[in-house]
């Protein structure tokens, strides 16, 4: 990974499944883990379409390659940043000494 402003902290959290008090499964979300990331949000145009579509705003955050950052899925994992949790949507390993991109999804709040 070029050197970047890996200056954002991030917070990585995981999805666990707890039994509620009537035998069923509920959603839940714990911290998986801190990184700090270089924060790269979408083009103009990008912004644009997500505006007219409902605010969706797409970004993708560079963090170092280690154990954890190369143990995330795009299903049971997602970011919490800036006040919004983001949906990752994809993950690319960019080389063992290189780096992880995340890409996610703002939610809608």
């Amino acid at each position: 990974m070029k050197a970047s402003p890996r200056n954002k902290r991030i917070v990585i959290q995981t999805r666990t499944v707890v039994e509620d008090g009537y035998g069923g499964e509920e959603e839940t979300w714990a911290e998986f883990g801190q990184e700090y990331a270089a924060v790269y949000y979408g083009t103009g145009s990008e912004q644009r379409e997500a505006a007219q579509q409902g605010g969706a705003q797409s970004a993708s955050f560079e963090v170092l390659s280690n154990s954890k950052t190369r143990a995330i899925s795009v299903i049971d994992h997602r970011i919490a940043f800036d006040g919004g949790i983001w949906n990752i949507t994809a993950k690319h390993d960019l080389g063992l000494n290189e780096g992880v991109r995340l890409t996610a999804i703002r939610e809608a709040a």
